[in-house]
């Protein structure tokens, strides 16, 4: 009996839980836009411009919200081995990253992020600095920033986070859809010419 009342108040207060679909849809929504304001704001401090960075016109970085859910669901398991989790949030977020990169560039025929004169770096898609600091961004996530947002998003009544939840993944799914004929690109935002244009 101790046992069971137990559980709850120490789901609740850290990292080994269950997420459920509510609160991982708001976290990566949170994650895309702290993703946005980040670099918005790297962009801001070396080139003293403001720049809507990424290939949508919306604030928010997918890749960055995509990455932390899915070191959250696929890296589970791996939680009670910070070691192993942060090796492992490195070589998952490479993953993502480098297919990403190449994604955008078959489609679209431009590159947002070129790596190249970086240290490590493979084929200008990925490089050691930023698979380092998706790796400790890995870290936060599990063990600070998803149980943080987590414990609050629980106190939100379903009948209010629902509506939340549909409404962003409308806007999110429009600017995709809007995206794909008019990528959102420029001077600070992508790297490169057309490819046919080279």
């Amino acid at each position: 009996g101790v046992q069971t009342c137990a559980l709850p108040i120490f789901e609740n207060t850290v990292y080994m839980r269950n997420y459920s679909i509510p609160s991982l849809i708001l976290i990566f929504f949170s994650l895309c836009f702290v993703g946005w304001i980040w670099e918005v704001t790297l962009h801001l401090i070396s080139s003293h411009t403001f720049v809507n960075r990424g290939v949508l016109h919306g604030p928010w970085l997918p890749i960055y919200g995509s990455g932390g859910i899915l070191i959250l669901i696929c890296l589970k398991k791996l939680r009670n081995k910070p070691v192993v989790e942060f090796f492992a949030s490195v070589v998952l977020c490479g993953f993502v990253e480098y297919f990403t990169s190449l994604y955008l560039e078959i489609s679209c025929g431009r590159r947002w992020w070129n790596y190249n004169g970086y240290f490590l770096n493979l084929n200008g898609r990925i490089c050691a600095e930023g698979l380092l600091a998706f790796g400790i961004g890995g870290m936060a996530i599990v063990y600070f920033v998803a149980p943080f947002l987590d414990n609050y998003f629980r106190k939100i009544k379903l009948e209010i986070i629902l509506p939340i939840c549909a409404a962003l993944m409308l806007i999110f799914v429009s600017d995709q859809l809007y995206t794909r004929k008019h990528p959102n690109t420029g001077e600070g935002i992508t790297c490169m010419q057309d490819i046919d244009e080279k």
